[in-house]
């Protein structure tokens, strides 16, 4: 992989401190030895008024800046479009992005023509596919499916632009199998290549924070459902659960204590001391993919934690917990069930975020899901 270039375009910026796929896949192909260039999108002056996580990135916008080896740039467009749908009003934005996408950024021009492959996470981002592929004509288009837009609730504009540029796209790699379908009809090759875990992190993780008792971590925010703490909280009384950058929750509880964000390493000893993890997903009907995708339940099985998470989260895991979002009984007995579990050894696919970085170099020698 020496010299070859790499870039990954997200709404994400490399520098926020908030680790995600994206960024260990960044520290993955440098590690291997590539030039990676972290493009970040979807941000404007409009941005300081909402809680995007890269206001304090204002000043160091539209100029390149190399961190662990990574080189960073945050795109601050004049203003942007709101990536998120905006019900009866989504169609009043579809002028914005048609503007938006044929704006003016060198950088994103000059950086996609130079690459060899070229990332694009799903998300606003995949907007910019068309546009891409005509600065970049000799570049591997990869488009990365995290999460589906619909999931996340992205502007229907994104998927409507997605389809109409599909052509442009070399591979569609899913993060789930059960997200495989939802690109039938996009006449490109379908990938399945899970999520990693950035083994060596896992390496000498501290000492345990927790003082007496037992403990139950969560962290993350996709999908959160506030309302599990609601009736955990209440229910164990002599459990103390331990939120770490999830939105804010309502009620106010002894046994609960919330900590923002905070830096991927200093979450670890939280999980790997826990007596259990959470994944508290709110109940979405296409949202069974997160079976095989969830990052934080992937990382909880790499640390032989037992998990507890919705139905559909479950899949074939023996070492998870469910219950039914919504129904409290079911919420209990899995907390119990959880709290009174072994964690028992099975096979483990958890790649390494290096094995995922490979894969994505020899697609063509993967079998896909759907071929083109």
């Amino acid at each position: 992989m020496n010299g070859q270039k790499i870039l990954l375009i997200s709404r994400h910026d490399y520098r926020t401190g908030w680790r995600a796929g994206r960024h260990f896949l960044a520290d993955a192909f440098r590690d291997l030895g590539a030039a990676v260039q972290f493009f970040s999108v979807g941000f404007s002056a409009l941005s300081m008024l909402s809680d995007d996580h890269r206001k304090n990135l204002f000043g160091r916008a539209n100029a390149w800046q190399t961190v662990d080896g990574i080189d960073c740039y945050l795109w601050r467009s004049p203003v942007h479009p709101f990536g998120r749908g905006l019900g009866k009003f989504e169609g009043l934005t579809d002028t914005l992005f048609r503007w938006w996408i044929r704006s003016a950024c060198k950088a994103l021009d000059d950086a996609a023509r130079d690459a060899d492959l070229i990332v694009v996470e799903s998300g606003i981002s995949a907007a910019l596919i068309g546009r891409i592929r005509r600065s970049a004509p000799n570049s591997k288009i990869i488009y990365f499916v995290a999460d589906l837009l619909e999931t996340i609730g992205a502007h229907t504009f994104i998927s409507k632009q997605l389809y109409r540029d599909r052509q442009a796209i070399d591979s569609i790699v899913v993060v789930a199998r059960a997200m495989a379908p939802h690109f039938q009809n996009f006449g490109r090759p379908v990938f399945f290549v899970p999520h990693g875990v950035s083994k060596a992190d896992f390496d000498g993780i501290s000492a345990s924070p927790y003082e007496t008792g037992r403990n139950v971590a969560t962290v993350g925010s996709m999908l959160f459902d506030a309302s599990f703490f609601d009736v955990a909280a209440d229910a164990f009384p002599d459990v103390h659960f331990h939120l770490i950058g999830t939105p804010g929750i309502e009620g106010t509880f002894n046994n609960v204590t919330e900590y923002g964000r905070m830096p991927f390493r200093d979450t670890l000893p939280y999980l790997k001391h826990a007596d259990a993890g959470v994944a508290p997903y709110r109940q979405r009907a296409d949202a069974a993919y997160l079976a095989d995708s969830s990052l934080k339940l992937m990382q909880y099985e790499y640390l032989r934690l037992p998990a507890i998470c919705p139905v559909f989260a479950v899949g074939d895991k023996i070492n998870r917990h469910g219950y039914e979002p919504g129904d409290p009984d079911s919420l209990v007995s899995a907390i119990t069930a959880a709290l009174g579990s072994t964690f028992t050894d099975e096979a483990s696919g958890v790649l390494d975020w290096k094995d995922v970085a490979n894969r994505l170099l020899g697609l063509d020698q993967d079998q896909p899901l759907i071929k083109s």
